[in-house]
């Protein structure tokens, strides 16, 4: 998620991150139970700047400190995961609709090659759940990228990291999703490149809508 490499960071940044990662990659999973103590043993760093990371993850939502219980991993609500959805329905649906409006032979290409590389990621059996959820998540932004709208994609990237976390728990309950999740893009990049608009429009609702069905599927 961080574009300069740790090691350049302070300590307190470096711990936030390392964190942060571990958190969004389940490694310490909701309710889960932390200490300022066993972190810093596992980042090789003392507790000073896990404090400081701590406080600022505390502040973002990620995680609860209280004198009782000591410092628990936050769940995302069953609320906001939906509504995370629906915020991400409305920009989507906007950019098929707009990337499909009229036949672009530029953006086939890159299309077919951004497709290419998801393919190679899905299909290799060795892929970890983090890395077919970012290459999942990667076809998502090229889309809004490929559109050129810079606050639509700005949008979307302020959500990442939740997306992300609701992207892990998909595939971890519906393994098979990989699978069908890159042949519903392999069609999306068909009917955008053909200009199939009410097609494309229809399938990346569908699409999105299918993530809501198997939450509420799963919760029941």
């Amino acid at each position: 998620m961080v574009q300069t490499p740790l090691e350049a960071l302070p300590l307190r940044e470096q711990a936030y991150w390392r964190i942060k990662q571990l958190i969004l990659d389940e490694e310490f999973p909701a309710n889960s139970f932390l200490s300022e103590r066993s972190l810093a043993e596992r980042l090789g760093m003392s507790k000073t700047p896990v404090r400081l990371a701590i406080a600022r993850l505390e502040h973002e939502g990620y995680v609860r400190v209280s004198p009782q219980q000591g410092i628990v991993v936050l769940a995302l609500s069953f609320e906001e995961i939906l509504d995370y959805i629906d915020f991400r329905l409305a920009l989507e649906s906007f950019v098929v609709k707009s990337l499909a409006a009229t036949p672009n032979p530029a953006r086939a290409q890159a299309l077919e090659a951004q497709l290419a590389e998801q393919a190679r990621i899905v299909r290799d059996p060795t892929s970890t759940r983090q890395t077919l959820v970012q290459a999942d998540m990667a076809f998502h932004r090229f889309l809004a990228a490929l559109l050129g709208n810079r606050p639509i994609l700005q949008a979307l990237e302020r959500q990442q990291e939740m997306l992300y976390r609701i992207a892990m728990r998909i595939f971890q309950k519906h393994p098979n999703r990989r699978e069908q999740s890159f042949a519903e893009h392999q069609t999306l990049c068909r009917f955008i490149a053909s200009a199939q608009q009410a097609e494309a429009l229809a399938l990346i609702e569908e699409h999105i809508l299918r993530i809501k069905s198997l939450l509420i599927a799963s919760e029941a």
